[in-house]
């Protein structure tokens, strides 16, 4: 699928690469992950390469990371052994992350102030998502039942969001909020996590790279 993906993304941009101005979107901002009650917050970094197409219409090709924040919580661990006691804590961390290449439709729609746009976003994309877990107790007597293990997938994602970005004299500025599909078909392993839908605000600076024939 991955493949597939690429192959399509490479068909669709070569032939508007020599046309179209492109930019170049340094962008950064978090995200909430709706799916697992916010459980997971992520500080988002990212670079986008921007196809300005039309006046209505920009195509976006987007590589992001997200950086987690541990989380820390505590399981029970069980033991045989008569002479010791029969339950102790087991100290869990988790610590997520997710990285993103997807291409991205801007549709922009002109105000009547002159340096302000309001787009609609479309994101389609691979996501990879990983929660990596790790215990600390005595496991050389004690186990865990059941524990949480670490899980990573790479899937097809969907999304969409709205957009204000302020228009400079030679560069651009904007504000995005996006909502994010879980990868499709994604399924772990039982566990006190589930894959992450992401909720985002990001803030970019868009710096032109080439300018319009009509221009030049």
């Amino acid at each position: 699928m991955r493949k597939w993906i690429l192959l399509a993304g490479t068909l669709l941009v070569l032939p508007v690469m020599a046309k179209a101005q492109w930019f170049i979107e340094p962008l950064t901002g978090y995200q909430q992950d709706l799916s697992n009650h916010g459980r997971f917050p992520l500080f988002d970094l990212g670079l986008q390469a921007t196809l300005d197409r039309s006046r209505k219409y920009e195509l976006i090709i987007r590589l992001q990371h997200g950086i987690g924040f541990s989380q820390h919580g505590i399981d029970s661990s069980f033991t045989s052994n008569p002479a010791l006691p029969l339950y102790a804590a087991a100290h869990k961390t988790l610590l997520p992350s997710a990285g993103y290449l997807s291409f991205d439709q801007r549709f922009k729609f002109r105000t009547r102030r002159p340096g302000h746009q309001f787009s609609v976003l479309l994101l389609l994309g691979i996501n990879t998502q990983k929660v990596t877990v790790n215990y600390q107790y005595d496991k050389a007597n004690y186990t865990v039942l059941n524990p949480d293990v670490t899980e990573k997938m790479s899937r097809l994602c969907v999304g969409t969001g709205v957009e204000y970005m302020r228009v400079l004299k030679n560069s651009r500025m904007f504000v995005q909020l996006t909502l994010s599909s879980h990868p499709g078909g994604m399924s772990w392993v039982p566990s006190s996590f589930s894959p992450m839908a992401p909720l985002a605000i990001n803030f970019g600076y868009s710096v032109p790279l080439k300018r319009k024939n009509h221009e030049e």
